[in-house]
């Protein structure tokens, strides 16, 4: 069997899988996939935003500030 041209990287095969998924889930649409990665990232944002940034998390002590 020959050598691979270059070593594989797990870490890297994963993410090309995880890519290749997206790209299935929405029939090869790049555009579609850059757009739902973007909303979850502006929600993950606004959540993180929302309780450390505002101190609004359940038992923070600025509630209230």
């Amino acid at each position: 069997m020959a050598e691979p041209a270059h070593p594989v990287d797990p870490a890297q095969s994963a993410l090309d899988q995880r890519v290749d998924s997206l790209l299935a889930a929405h029939q090869g649409d790049a555009h579609a996939v850059i757009e739902t990665l973007l909303m979850a990232i502006d929600a993950r944002a606004s959540r993180i935003s929302f309780g450390f940034v505002r101190g609004r998390l359940p038992g923070s002590d600025m509630n209230g500030l």
